[in-house]
């Protein structure tokens, strides 16, 4: 009797073990209520963005819209910001454009081409937002 008990207790151990791993290796099914609030992107440009604010460390060729405020850190050409609205400020350290509805966060300078980021979460425009006021308050006008 105590043969069959051990075979039969390791056999069962067996398929336990199997199940165990396999549930541990499965992918989590995505869910239809499942929404990405952020996609990569190369193909971008700043008429897309409603009500353009831009924070840019480094400004280089790039049309920027007459309706855009933008803080920057330094700029190639100061001629690219005639007729807009634009501020200086020292403290800058990311990239980024923040619109109505949506941000793109840069991973390097502005400029065509440049790996973004667009972002549609609420909590993440609204520290987009708050950290834009901040740095433009702290600028100093041209």
């Amino acid at each position: 009797m105590d043969p069959i008990s051990l075979l039969v207790g390791f056999i069962i151990g067996l398929i336990a073990a199997t199940m165990a791993i396999e549930f541990g290796m499965r992918k989590p099914v995505e869910s239809a209520t499942f929404h990405s609030t952020a996609r990569l992107t190369y193909m971008w440009s700043l008429s897309e963005i409603r009500n353009p604010s831009v924070v840019a460390e480094y400004l280089d060729e790039i049309e920027i819209p007459k309706n855009a405020r933008v803080v920057f850190k330094e700029c190639k050409d100061i001629k690219i910001l005639k007729d807009i609205k634009a501020r200086k400020n020292e403290d800058i350290r990311v990239n980024f454009v923040l619109g109505d509805n949506r941000a793109l966060i840069l991973s390097g300078p502005i400029k065509e081409g440049q790996m973004g980021i667009w972002v549609i979460d609420p909590f993440i425009l609204r520290k987009l937002k708050a950290e834009f006021e901040r740095l433009w308050n702290k600028g100093t006008e041209l």
